[in-house]
């Protein structure tokens, strides 16, 4: 469920990121089918990406821990696809503290 707070959350500075000259995306690792489901039921302004595979989450080191607890991450991408800023999390919390952080790396870049 935090999760969806964080997209929410999201949703509602996104003009702020673009005024960053920025944009943001999701990455849900599921189906095609649950993230477009996942998007419509949040509104969200902004592309919500299926990942049924898990390969960015594996990428980026993002597997379950303790098989339950979904580890999340984070990141400002510049326009040259340098990552500029990168966060990881286990305890989805802290996505809710996050939103500022990124919408602050995003201002940086511009």
């Amino acid at each position: 469920m935090q999760c969806r707070a964080h997209v929410a959350q999201l949703g509602r500075l996104y003009k702020d990121f673009q005024a960053a000259g920025a944009d943001v995306i999701v990455i849900l690792g599921d189906t095609p089918d649950r993230a477009h489901h996942y998007a419509e039921s949040l509104h969200t302004p902004f592309p919500v990406l299926a990942d049924p595979e898990r390969d960015v989450y594996i990428r980026f080191g993002l597997e379950k821990a303790l098989l339950v607890i979904q580890r999340t991450a984070s990141l400002v991408v510049d326009r040259h696809g340098v990552i500029r800023y990168i966060k990881r999390a286990t305890n989805p919390m802290t996505w809710l503290q996050e939103s500022r952080e990124l919408l602050e790396a995003a201002r940086a870049l511009g």
